[in-house]
């Protein structure tokens, strides 16, 4: 099968779906960036040899028109000396090369087209690396969360989540019920001094009115 063959069974896949639904889409991205670029490099390798071939029929175009211009003052020059026999094969070689030169610029046309429909798809292919490219790196970047998604999951079940909340959640009630009865004993303990202070100035005062009652009357 040639460049362009293998290329359209590439290109006329969906390759966004056949990606998305490979069981592992970044083996198989690079794969198909792979054959990219074994084809791109075919594509180039084709394209050296075509440009190589222009040259030639540059040199053979260029070349050819020498000889005809050359025949032609031949032809001229013995017909000017009545040399009828020389001119003659002067002209018959002018008109074979003039012959070859046609073929010659029809060649290299065909040749240019080559290289034209080469370039056009080297960077067909090239966008189409580059697209891959793009979907592989967004490919990677999707496999490595999932395997971080994974890995957390593993490391830490929703079951010993659940259970650890529910420990935190237990902890703080334990907390605020300490504080709670922290703050209850100490609002005690300053009610119990205030009757103590209360009770001894009760006492104070009794004792005071006894001594002041028993006191003789002068």
């Amino acid at each position: 099968m040639g460049i362009f063959g293998r290329m359209k069974d590439i290109a006329a896949a969906d390759v966004h779906r056949l990606l998305d639904n490979v069981e592992d889409p970044v083996t198989m991205a690079k794969y198909y960036i792979r054959q990219l670029d074994e084809q791109i490099d075919k594509a180039r390798s084709a394209l050296e040899v075509q440009i190589a071939a222009e040259q030639q029929y540059d040199v053979l175009i260029a070349r050819t028109g020498q000889v005809i211009d050359k025949r032609a003052r031949q032809a001229e020059l013995a017909v000017a000396r009545s040399q009828d026999e020389i001119a003659k094969l002067a002209i018959q070689e002018k008109l074979h090369h003039m012959k070859l030169h046609q073929t010659y610029v029809e060649q290299r046309e065909t040749i240019q087209k080559q290289i034209s429909a080469l370039r056009g798809e080297i960077d067909r292919l090239l966008d189409l690396r580059r697209e891959l490219n793009d979907k592989l790196t967004f490919l990677i970047a999707r496999v490595n969360a999932a395997v971080a998604l994974r890995a957390t999951a593993r490391a830490v079940p929703a079951t010993d989540a659940s259970k650890i909340t529910r420990g935190f959640e237990y902890m703080e009630q334990k907390i605020m019920r300490l504080e709670a009865g922290t703050l209850a004993y100490q609002s005690a303990g300053h009610t119990a001094s205030r009757l103590s202070d209360w009770s001894e100035q009760d006492e104070v005062q009794a004792e005071l009115d006894k001594l002041k009652a028993a006191k003789p009357i002068s």
